[in-house]
């Protein structure tokens, strides 16, 4: 069971979707996967930082199946169905790590940008056309916005000293910056999902001095079938 009212806070923690061990597994699939890939080609996908380490990722979806082991987990299965019906589906995947020796934050945001498969002009009812990783992207509408959901598995526990994720609960509720003195900092367990809205204000601290630690996360959104809108299509629309 969350830990939160999604509809009202935007954002709960699903405890323990995964083992640590499971979690370690993961990890090392993604390494394998991300080590096929061209670090310095941008099409690729993956952002390399220092010492060649991977910090992100984008399309996970088209070289990765470990997704499909964090939704078909009792608990997290039976929160997508509930909060987006039947025939959802995995629309994106991001892939971030702040790994030992690299510090940074990241200011309070929305995430606004989905993955497409083409380009229209005009761009209505979406906007900002982009291209990422050779993927189209654009900005979406509150409507599309509002429907969608996104799970964020942790593959190493968030502490407060290795750059945590901070959320303003409620936020997605308003188009205006939010109550920002109410913005708190999430702690969680490797193997915990954090469950949050993408118009939630979310960002980040950055890691303290001489902090060890990774914080590894994948960032999956989810959407329910039919929600985008024509003559738009998803990039990927993949069902568990």
């Amino acid at each position: 069971m969350m830990d939160s009212n999604l509809t009202d806070s935007g954002c709960g923690l699903l405890r323990a979707v995964l083992t640590p061990d499971a979690c370690s597994r993961l990890a090392q699939e993604l390494d394998d996967a991300f080590s096929s890939k061209d670090l310095s080609s941008k099409d690729q996908g993956v952002i390399a930082g220092s010492a060649r380490r991977v910090v992100g990722g984008r399309n996970l979806q088209s070289f990765w199946p470990g997704w499909r082991r964090v939704c078909q987990v009792a608990a997290a299965e039976q929160l997508l169905r509930e909060t987006l019906g039947e025939g959802f589906g995995l629309v994106r995947i991001l892939f971030f790590d702040k790994p030992p020796g690299q510090s940074w934050n990241l200011s309070l945001h929305r995430d606004r940008t989905i993955a497409v498969a083409e380009h229209h002009q005009p761009a209505t009812p979406y906007g900002k056309p982009t291209t990422k990783a050779g993927v189209p992207h654009v900005v979406a509408d509150d409507a599309l916005l509002e429907q969608m959901i996104t799970l964020r598995l942790h593959l190493d526990a968030m502490h407060e000293g290795n750059g945590p994720l901070i959320v303003v609960p409620g936020s997605h509720c308003s188009r205006e910056h939010g109550d920002r003195s109410a913005t708190v900092e999430i702690h969680c367990d490797a193997g915990d999902v954090f469950v949050m809205r993408p118009l939630l204000l979310h960002g980040s601290r950055a890691t303290a001095e001489g902090c060890m630690d990774h914080r590894r996360v994948v960032h999956l959104e989810f959407a329910p079938a039919g929600a985008i809108q024509t003559p738009y299509r998803w990039f990927r629309f993949d069902q568990p």
